[in-house]
């Protein structure tokens, strides 16, 4: 009984600290376009964390067809200060191939 409680209390904390880590993420959503092989998406992500350095991660999906010229542009953060226009000017010379047609704060 003894080793149960703090071994309880442990798991506790590290679960709490887990959650306050999540909380502390934010989620951007929006379209790109330009995206169409892997070095691309590559390009797209490199630059937005090199640039903002709040960026945790960066993903781009297929569209809604698979097609289509607009990709799904995720973007998780630790602030909420990312805007379509900050992303697109992290994007430096890359904007000129790449285009955010939209990003909105889902979280």
């Amino acid at each position: 009984m003894k080793l149960l409680l703090p071994s309880l209390f442990l798991s506790f904390t590290l679960a709490s600290l887990n959650a306050a880590d999540e909380a502390k993420t934010v989620t951007y959503e929006g379209k790109i376009a330009g995206v169409v092989c892997a070095s691309c998406k590559e390009h797209v992500a490199g630059a937005l964390k090199q640039k903002l350095p709040e960026v945790i991660s960066v993903d781009v999906k297929p569209g809604e067809s698979p097609d289509a010229e607009e990709k799904k542009l995720i973007i998780v953060a630790s602030s909420g200060t990312i805007t379509k226009e900050t992303a697109t000017e992290a994007l430096g010379t890359y904007a000129k191939n790449y285009t955010i047609k939209s990003l909105e704060k889902k979280n």
